[in-house]
């Protein structure tokens, strides 16, 4: 079986892009792919202007599909939710979709923010995986890829690593807007060089009613209430955004903590002093330099270190947006709203967006052993928040989470509003099962977020991992160890399947042997696997690497 994209009227570098991913994709399924024969089965696909808010029409026969879309982006989601609705057996068999779907996505802006730092898998992967993982994420209706420039590990944007990180996230955003995605950058508000003047930098202690010191503050942020302070700030700022500024980015989004914030008393509480003091110099930085830009205001961490956060800064919101700001950025753990926003709802004309965490909650190292699905958490969160939401820009540290990335992305378009039903879709399509298999193989992914809870512990017997609840880790390895051997071998080597087999294998280990990844040579296989598959080296944060030794760590 061979299948063959038409195009009639999608920008010819975003086509170029989809026929790439279509080809990787039916490779995977060893289904053949065919420019100059009318006789194999055909996906024409358009571009219709009247179509509005991302719509897409889907008509489809055993013989050919029709997909139109309203811009170029929404075509690769259409593509992609043909390929969703469509059947594969992995071994060359293809089933297509018979239907017509007409399809809206539920919310506007529908994102993925890639953490590009501490030499993770977008910071170290050969950039055309990491280009892969953006053409994914477009054929699940993504219209918006978030990156950061995290200004503190250099001296300058002249440092030779900074030049090598700028010209990455420049790729990316590129290759994205080939697609059709809009490109964002986020900032810390007051982050600094490396450089920063020391008699300028923020407080960070735990004082003037901080009853905890701001995390991740690496101590050259900059103080906005001292003097020179602002002046420091936009002059480092400016250097950094010359870099983007001939891109057509969409949004920047202004970020009070981790890292981040000021504990003085002149700023305290930083996000609504310090955080909301500086932001008119930002906003009028922002429209010097990028005049189409528009601004995100995150509320990350609010109240985490300081009672009264919110309460203080609704008044910012009250009547309307801040002048220039687009969206509010928030993120409600577990679907907890601050008490004003409970009791006075978003005012109106106030859009927010989700800033879910989908990589970090609960373990660490994030990713350390193998795939990672937070389907109740993030159930629990989008029941009780979700309908807050226009949208919004998931945090992922890497390729472990993919699951989630499908999650979300379904929460956003309106595909799903349930994680196991989402889950199940992507088990479907990703690992080409049907029947038993798809019901087995969906009940282990769902079975491993009951042992990812776990905590790390280095004491004199070495370092461990609690793993909170274990009683499902023998279940899931039954299980995934039998694909893993019946599956057909294109899909089971690949990262999508293999990192789930490896968690299996992992927490199986990690549970026989008291925690200890040391104790087992097993585990610690595993573990060097995933390292390979995550372009892990001994420059990797611990934070985002399997705990394995490295020769030059």
């Amino acid at each position: 079986m061979t299948i063959r994209l038409k195009n009639s009227g999608i920008g010819e570098k975003s086509f170029e892009i989809l026929e790439k991913s279509a080809a990787r994709l039916f490779s995977e399924r060893l289904i053949g792919t065919e420019r100059g024969d009318d006789s194999v089965y055909s996906v024409l696909l358009s571009t219709d202007p009247s179509l509005k808010d991302d719509r897409y029409l889907i008509e489809s026969t055993a013989v050919g599909a029709s997909l139109t879309a309203a811009n170029d982006v929404s075509a690769h989601a259409a593509f992609g939710r043909w390929m969703l609705e469509s059947a594969f057996d992995g071994r060359g068999g293809f089933t297509p979709f018979e239907g017509k779907i007409d399809f809206t996505p539920k919310d506007p802006l529908r994102g993925m923010y890639f953490a590009t730092h501490f030499r993770n898998y977008y910071h170290s992967a050969p950039i055309e995986k990491v280009y892969e993982v953006i053409e994914d994420l477009a054929l699940r209706g993504c219209n918006s890829l978030l990156v950061w420039f995290d200004m503190h590990h250099f001296t300058s944007m002249d440092d030779p690593e900074a030049l090598e990180l700028t010209e990455r996230l420049r790729e990316m955003l590129k290759y994205a807007a080939r697609i059709g995605m809009k490109g964002s950058l986020t900032m810390l508000s007051n982050e600094g060089f490396s450089s920063s003047p020391e008699h300028l930098r923020a407080e960070w202690t735990a004082q003037n009613g901080y009853f905890k010191a701001p995390g991740g503050h690496y101590h050259v942020e900059i103080c906005p209430s001292k003097e020179g302070g602002i002046e420091e700030i936009l002059r480092e700022r400016r250097a950094m955004l010359e870099r983007f500024a001939d891109l057509d980015i969409a949004y920047l989004c202004y970020w009070p903590y981790d890292q981040g914030g000021c504990t003085c008393s002149k700023c305290t509480p930083w996000g609504s002093n310090g955080f909301m003091r500086l932001f008119p110099y930002f906003r009028d930085l922002v429209a010097e330099m990028m005049p189409r830009t528009r601004i995100i205001i995150s509320t990350w961490y609010f109240d985490k270190f300081i009672a009264g956060e919110w309460d203080s800064f609704y008044p910012f919101i009250k009547d309307g947006s801040p002048e220039g700001v687009d969206y509010i950025m928030s993120f409600f753990f577990n679907g907890q709203l601050p008490e004003v926003i409970e009791k006075n709802g978003i005012p109106e004309g106030v859009k927010f967006i989700d800033f879910p965490e989908i990589s970090m909650y609960t373990c660490m190292p994030w990713g350390g052993f193998g795939a990672s699905l937070l389907a109740r958490f993030l159930n629990r969160t989008n029941e009780k928040s979700g309908k807050l939401y226009s949208g919004g820009f998931p945090y992922s540290e890497g390729i472990f989470e993919d699951v989630n990335k499908f999650i979300t992305q379904c929460y956003y378009s309106g595909l799903y509003e349930n994680a196991e039903d989402a889950v199940r879709a992507y088990v479907r399509y990703e690992f080409c099962v049907e029947g038993k298999a798809l019901d087995e193989l969906t009940d282990a992914l769902l079975s491993t977020e009951t042992a990812l809870a776990r905590k790390r512990v280095s004491d004199v017997t070495g370092l461990h991992f609690d793993i909170a609840d274990a009683s499902e880790t023998e279940k899931v390895y039954r299980i995934l160890s039998f694909y893993n051997s019946v599956l057909p071998e294109n899909v089971r080597t690949g990262y999508k399947f293999r990192l789930w087999y490896l968690r299996a294998v992992i927490d199986r280990e990690l549970a026989s042997c008291g925690g200890y990844p040391g104790r087992s040579e097993i585990c610690r296989r595993a573990m060097e696997e995933l390292c390979g598959i995550y372009y892990a080296s001994g420059r990797t944060n611990v934070w985002v690497r399997p705990p394995v030794e490295f020769p030059e760590s």
